[in-house]
Order: C-alpha cells, then sequence, then structure tokens
C-alpha cells in the first residue's frame, strides 16, 4: 500500500480541568464506545504496517485521551487540521453508533465530500463481506465526517451499542480482530489502483 493514514478512534477528550468533554455512548451496562474505537484502531495498525503504510493515530492505547479547551466541534476540527499536517492519504474516523430503538443495529459508512465516495465505498464493501451476519445500513453523506480534511475522509459506525446482542460482539476481543482486519481491507482495495 505505501500510503499514509491517520486513524481517529472517537471521543475520549478532556478540557483543561480534566473533565470529560466528548464522552461517546455507552452500551447499556457495558463497554464505552471510546475504548471499543480505540481497541480497533490500535489492532489495525500492525495490520496496516504490514502493507507498508504508515500510519498515525489521534490517541494511542499510551495516551488514551485527547486534550482540548474547546468544545467538541474544536476538537473535531483540530484531528481533521492534524490529518491535513501530516499529509495523510485517507482519514478514517472510527465510531459506534447508538439509538433510541432497541431494534436499530448494523454498521453504516459515512462521507462527506464527493472525492471520498470511493473510499466510503471500499469499507461498506469490506464490512459487509466480513460481517455478513450483520445488517448493512448503507453509505451516506453527512458534513459531521469532516469539512475540514482535505483527503478522502469516512466515519465508520462499528456496530450498534444500544443493541444488546451487537453491544457484546463490539466488546469481544475477537470480533474487533474481525473489525480491524475489515478496515485494512477497506483501504488496501481503495489504494490497490491508486
Amino acid at each position: 500500500m505505501g500510503k499514509v493514514i491517520l486513524l481517529d478512534p472517537g471521543h475520549a477528550t478532556l478540557n483543561d480541568w480534566g473533565v470529560i468533554i466528548n464522552p461517546g455512548a455507552r452500551a447499556r451496562h457495558g463497554v464505552w464506545e471510546r475504548d471499543v474505537a480505540l481497541k480497533v484502531a490500535a489492532k489495525a495498525v500492525p495490520l496496516l504496517e504490514a502493507q507498508g503504510a504508515k500510519v498515525f493515530m489521534t490517541r494511542t492505547p499510551d495516551n488514551p485521551w485527547r486534550y482540548s479547551s474547546r468544545r467538541k466541534e474544536a476538537d473535531n476540527r483540530a484531528r481533521a487540521i492534524f490529518a491535513n499536517t501530516v499529509r495523510a492519504q485517507a482519514y478514517v474516523r472510527i465510531h459506534c453508533d447508538w439509538n433510541r430503538s432497541r431494534k436499530f443495529k448494523g454498521f453504516t459508512t459515512y462521507y462527506y465530500r464527493w472525492g471520498s465516495r470511493e473510499l466510503g465505498k471500499s469499507f461498506r464493501k469490506a464490512f459487509a463481506l466480513a460481517l455478513p451476519d450483520h445488517r448493512d445500513n448503507g453509505l451516506h453523506r453527512r458534513s459531521f465526517v469532516s469539512v475540514t480534511a482535505k483527503m478522502p475522509a469516512v466515519l465508520l459506525e462499528l456496530g450498534v451499542l444500544s443493541y444488546k446482542e451487537e453491544a457484546k460482539d463490539l466488546a469481544n476481543d475477537a470480533y474487533q480482530n474481525r473489525l480491524a482486519q475489515a478496515i485494512t481491507d477497506g483501504l488496501t482495495d481503495y489504494f490497490k489502483d491508486r
């Protein structure tokens, strides 16, 4: 692959007073979104590096919190600026969904700029192959992905923490390995002809 990738495991932002300003979702009596996102991203790093990629992360297992004196919107923009600064060729935001409906489940892929649509399609395909028993909620265009990033950017909702069975999957180490492999496969597919 030989590309520069920025993985952005969502949430986990502390302000100057040590207060969490961007906590993320939590499964009912279970795992936090911020922890699932970080574990999956960390598992994807060696897989991507084995493909020749140079991988940056916005937070790591050794430094699991981000710091911002401003609101979470400013924190989101700062991460996109970081992607621009390291000249990432793909910016991958990793999240888990949550919904009031206990019946809502599955993975969802988002992009904003039209130049990111093909990257989103590659991820959607990789996740459909890796998780054939899970619902594909489609590929959607939304501005919350990133207005600031200059490279193809996607936001991946790996699953739904409010759906009991999926929350158990998301907390499972072997399932997290499948998700990390799907992220790697999506990027490999996207960059194969680029």
